[in-house]
This record gives C-alpha cells, structure tokens and sequence, in this order.
C-alpha cells in the first residue's frame, strides 16, 4: 500500500451487476430491510425467519433512490459462514465490505464518505494481513490482563456513581461511559477529552437517518419526519470537530509516539509506505465507532434481556460461574453489528443460488444467530445454551472482529459487579433505539437500581 493508494477513488470506478442468473426464490417479503423505522423496535427477527424459511437466498431491492442494484440477502447460518471463509470469492474490497451502497455522488457525505471506505476492514488479502498486524500487540493477553486492572476499578466507580442516582438511562450513566473509557485507554486519548468520543457516537448511529431523510427531503419537501435543521447543523459540526480532532492527536502520535493504538497506527508502514491521509482518517473513524458500539449495546440488551427473563438472571445469581454463558448467549441473541456487505468477484453458488461476478451479498448476522439449524428454539434466551459461543456476532474469518477479546472482558467484569451490587434492578419503561439497520444501537433504558 503505497501513501499515494485511496481505496475510495477506486471503489466508486468499480460496476456492481444486477443478477446473471434466475433466482431460485420467489417471495413477497412483508417487509423491507432497507426501513429503517423499522429497527426503532429492535431487529426484526420474524422478518429475519419470514425470509430464511422462504428465500434464504433473496434478492432486496435497493434502498430509496439508489442508483445501484439491489443486493442478496443472506439469513442462514451455514450461507453467512460460507461466505465469511472464502474471501477470494466474496471481497471486502471490491466494493466495501460494510456498505450497501455508495449511493450517488450528490448524497454522499463529503467528509464521512471517503472515510467509511479507506479503512482496515475493507481491505482483502495481504494488505488486509498486514494492516492488521500493525493493531494486534494491543488486542494480546498479555495487554488485555493489564487493561482489565483498569476496567474493573472503571466499573465500580460507574456504579457507585450509579447507585447515588438510583433511577437514570442505563446507557447514559454505564452502557456509553465504560467502552469509551476501555477505548480511550487502549487510544492513548487523555482523560479531558474522552466525553467528546461519546457525543461523536451518538451522531454517526444518526448518519444513515439524516442521508436518507435529506434524500426524501429533496424529492417530497419537508415531511413530518424531516429532521431539524438546527439537529442536522449539529451532526455536521461534530462530523467536522470528529476530524479535525482525529488528525490532531494522530500528528500529536506520529510526532512523539507512546505505548498506544493511535501511535501505532500514526506510524504504520505498509510495503515500507506511511498511510495516506485517507486511511488515517478512515481508521480513525473505524476505531471510534467499532470499539465503542458492541460491548455498549450488548451490555444494555442484555440487562433488559435479564429483566425480561428473571428465571434467567437467577441462574447467574446462583452460580457467578455462568457469566461466560450469560456473554456468549447475549451476544447471539442481541447480535449489535446488524449486518456486513461482500461482492462476488466470480461465478459462484450461494446454496441453491447462482450467482454472478460482482453482485452484492449482505451477511445479515441476526438472522444467522436465530437459525433453528445451528441453535434448538433459537428464539428462547437461555443462558445455560452448550453452543452459544458459535455465534455470528463478531464476524468470522480474516474479518473476525479484532477487539473480540476486548469485548467479552468488559462485559465479564460489567455483568459480574453489576448483578452482584444490584440483583433486583427494575426497567422501568419503554427502550429507545436508533433509526439505523446496521448496527443495534440502543438510545435509552430507563433503569431504577433499588426499591
């Protein structure tokens, strides 16, 4: 990877087709994946089943006013794996590996486009390999034993301050709080700016929604849905100051290196090339959204999923030794990265579907992590599930997710101090969740600690 390569000014060059081939499954869905006021309820899990029972191989329709072809929607546990294990077929990089679309030129977001591109997880091959490499040391072991020193002294001060509040929005005063620290740290961001990093967060879990309603916004007029325009000049002010910032404290790190990821990735030579400008940016935005949003929302659903199943949650109180089911099964039922994209490159199956060279396929994990053919009664939380751990829910193959080890150690010590203080916690109303159907973002939980 040369300084002058910008994944981005290829990937727009690159044709995306419409189906080569008959499609094997003819269905009318009862819903489409592309509403995204549909994911304000949570996922969409009889959709997911509505489609795996009847078109596990779907082809969607493209989202509103896309230029683009419509995509695959795969929603079977063995279809999504297959896919996952053979990047030579299935490309991260021919098109991204995490958008649906590149949408219009006009639509495109002038600063968070280029970034959502130029980025590790839309990388293939030895390029993908050796960026990589350059993020390990801080995702080892030895340097997560060390970071979960910190990370349980962060959690007690987050329920001590908790307890003082008793009622409050769990993702608020915890849930937002305790991945942002663990990110930070692992950063090298200072304590005085770490608040930003949560702000930033809660803005681009909107991003999709203000695309998509300024598009509407263009074609109807102002709409009871159309966002504020004083909200909107908001988002692209912290889009600006999310930036401005990253290539601040990235120059800071390249400058005078420290022990740290943004140091690491200040200074990474690829083929003996630094990054160019628009792989720092995109890592920079990479690594603030991903290690921040799976721990965040699998800790909040999973203590409404406690609240909801209280002969569940008892079982943990019995015996603390079922955390580790507790996590595993969390994270398969909640699954809070919605979906990924791949492009076929050549002529392939997808089980009973052909498909053609350089069509698009999304690996929708939830749909996955509910398939009655990996998982008995997938629907039912159960903490006590012997095969839990084969979830979907962090990717698998080369793009498994990096900071998986970061995860479950946060919720380890999240899930085990938190019940342990506060076994008889109530929700005391209704959730909130972002318009948003690529990853689960949880807005509010309205929680009371102690009668």
């Amino acid at each position: 990877m040369s300084k002058s390569f910008v994944l981005s000014s290829r990937v727009i060059n690159n044709k995306i087709n419409h189906p080569s081939f008959e499609k094997r499954f003819s269905h009318n869905p009862s819903n489409s994946l592309n509403d995204l006021d549909l994911f304000r309820r949570g996922q969409p899990f009889d959709l997911y089943k509505e489609l795996r029972e009847s078109a596990p191989v779907f082809f969607h329709p493209p989202m509103h006013t896309d230029p683009e072809p419509g995509y695959w929607v795969l929603t079977k546990y063995k279809d999504i794996k297959t896919v996952s294990m053979n990047p030579k077929i299935f490309s991260s990089q021919y098109s991204t590996g995490n958008l649906l679309t590149l949408g219009s030129e006009e639509n495109r977001h002038p600063k968070l486009f280029k970034s959502t591109i130029d980025h590790m997880l839309n990388l293939d091959g030895e390029m993908h390999l050796n960026l990589r490499k350059e993020h390990m040391p801080f995702f080892k072991h030895g340097y997560i034993d060390e970071l979960q020193k910190k990370v349980s002294l962060k959690v007690s001060d987050l329920l001590d301050e908790a307890e003082k509040l008793n009622e409050f929005n769990l993702v608020k005063e915890i849930s937002q709080q305790l991945p942002i620290f663990t990110l930070s740290e692992i950063l090298g961001i200072p304590e005085s700016d770490r608040q930003k990093l949560i702000e930033w967060m809660e803005f681009l879990e909107l991003a999709q929604y203000f695309t998509l309603e300024q598009i509407k916004q263009n074609e109807e007029g102002i709409t009871d849905t159309t966002p504020d325009p004083a909200l909107v000049e908001m988002f692209n002010n912290m889009i600006d100051e999310m930036f401005d910032y990253g290539r601040f404290i990235l120059n800071k790190k390249k400058d005078k290196p420290e022990n740290d990821l943004l140091s690491a990735i200040a200074n990474a030579k690829i083929e003996g090339e630094d990054l160019s400008q628009e792989f720092l940016d995109g890592s920079w935005l990479l690594i603030v959204f991903a290690g921040n949003d799976t721990t965040r929302n699998t800790m909040s659903g999973g203590i409404k999923l406690l609240h909801e199943n209280p002969e569940q949650k008892q079982l943990v109180l019995d015996d603390f030794e079922r955390v580790s089911g507790l996590i595993n099964e969390t994270v398969r039922y909640v699954s809070p990265v919605i979906h990924m994209r791949r492009t076929s490159l050549e002529e392939t199956f997808i089980g009973e579907q052909k498909i053609g060279p350089y069509e698009k396929i999304a690996l929708w994990y939830g749909a996955a992590n509910r398939d009655p053919e990996i998982f008995d009664s997938p629907d039912e939380f159960n903490i006590l599930r012997e095969n839990a751990d084969q979830h979907l829910a962090f990717g698998i193959g080369r793009h498994t997710c990096l900071g998986k080890p970061v995860a479950l150690m946060q919720l380890r010590e999240f899930y085990s101090q938190f019940l342990s203080r506060f076994p008889y916690y109530q929700i005391t109303g209704d959730w909130k969740v972002a318009p948003n159907n690529f990853v689960h973002a949880i807005q509010e939980i309205p929680i009371r600690l102690k009668k």
